[in-house]
């Protein structure tokens, strides 16, 4: 008995190792894995840099016609972050078609309207068309909102008036947010993107050695020595998910070391990711990837071809992300503890947690991990049962 075991051992590790070689040797694959791994963290610390320099050198450039009429205006509406040119002429349309985003022309009677305390008219030109045209547009109703209530206020006070009377209370607002709170908001699109590389990584490999491999007939022949169905689908599930946690950790490593390139500090974040986090978001995926490692074979060796499981699987790689944005946006409460034992769910909320510091429970990330492993055993056990079928090599 001892000896059969020792010998299915060794067919088993034969097995491992040939799936393994062939699949290390795939340059395509690996390529592949390695260049979507490394593509989004890059992405992400780039945007994320351009957003922030954007906001902070942005300037709006306001055009002000009849600016002798109102020279108040003038001197009130300038800022550091809003610059006004007074002009003497000029056409709204064409000033905005050339550098301005705003353009603000004072009515011909404001002088006299505002001593004799009429209402005097304003014409705001904007270009709606524009990019910038809406946040231009908010930050000088904003200055002119501050201005008039200066304004009121100054007249209610020559008049005898106190001004409070008018602002029955006044409304501070206070943000009670945690710098990992703000760092779970910016990076709550990691975790997502952190497993597509699991799928996009794998995706190659999972094809070639299942579909790929039946139209070359070398699955027949595999299929043809004394090997239990159960390894065959096991070491071939090994092989294909090493590949997409490389991918996955290759994702994380870079995201982490790009994290200091990235001005998190301007947006009130602090990194809290250690190394001990990074290698626990790499455990946290493992399970994940055996997963999705043994689904995508057995997509793909229901396929008609190689073609066909190619779409499958592209296929299959949006739809989990897309569900776990949706959840995102959506802002699904997840506080129950039992949806961190849904596969994907579970992963996601574990990353978003070690990604700004956070603590994790180790019972439900051990629990979570099993659940995931208990399905690759189950999908296992499925395609050793489907390796049986005669249709599975006349489905070319």
């Amino acid at each position: 008995m001892m000896a059969i075991g020792k010998f299915s051992a060794r067919r088993m590790a034969a097995l491992l190792h040939k799936e393994m070689l062939e699949t290390w040797r795939d340059r395509r694959a690996l390529w592949m894995a390695v260049c979507f791994s490394l593509l989004f963290p890059v992405m992400i610390a780039g945007s994320t840099t351009f957003f922030v320099k954007k906001h902070a050198e942005e300037t709006t450039r306001l055009a002000l016609l009849g600016a002798e009429r109102a020279p108040l205006l003038e001197r009130r509406l300038q800022s550091d972050t809003l610059q006004v040119d007074a002009l003497e002429q000029g056409e709204p349309r064409a000033l905005l078609a050339g550098d301005y985003d705003l353009v603000l022309q004072v009515g011909d009677d404001f002088a006299s309207d505002y001593r004799n305390f009429r209402t005097p008219q304003l014409y705001l030109y904007v270009d709606s068309s524009a990019t910038a045209a809406g946040r231009a547009e908010r930050h000088l109703q904003e200055r002119l909102g501050s201005l008039q209530q200066l304004v009121a206020g100054q007249r209610l006070v020559a008049r005898g008036v106190a001004p409070q009377l008018l602002a029955p209370w006044k409304l501070q607002v206070r943000d009670v947010s945690t710098p990992s709170g703000r760092g779970a908001m910016l990076l709550a699109m990691v975790p997502g993107l952190l497993i597509l590389t699991l799928f996009v990584a794998s995706l190659a490999t999972s094809v070639d050695t299942s579909a790929g491999e039946r139209e070359r007939l070398s699955l027949e022949t595999l299929l043809l020595q004394p090997l239990p169905g159960w390894q065959v689908i096991a070491a071939k599930t090994l092989s294909v998910a090493s590949m997409g946690w490389l991918g996955a950790l290759l994702a994380i490593t870079a995201m982490v070391a790009l994290m200091p390139a990235m001005p998190l500090a301007e947006l009130g974040i602090q990194q809290a990711t250690t190394t001990a986090g990074v290698i626990t978001m790499g455990l946290v995926l493992l399970p994940l990837a055996l997963l999705v490692a043994v689904v995508q074979i057995l997509l793909a060796l229901r396929s008609q071809s190689f073609k066909d499981a190619q779409t499958q699987l592209s296929i299959l790689q949006l739809a989990p992300v897309t569900l776990l944005m949706a959840l995102d946006m959506s802002r699904v409460q997840l506080a129950d503890p039992l949806w961190q034992l849904v596969p994907l769910v579970g992963q996601q909320q574990w990353l978003k947690a070690l990604l700004v510091g956070d603590e994790v429970s180790l019972p439900l990330v051990l629990a979570g991990s099993a659940a995931s492993l208990s399905l690759v055993v189950l999908a296992v056990l499925f395609g050793a049962r489907a390796l049986r079928r005669e249709s599975l090599l006349g489905a070319l």
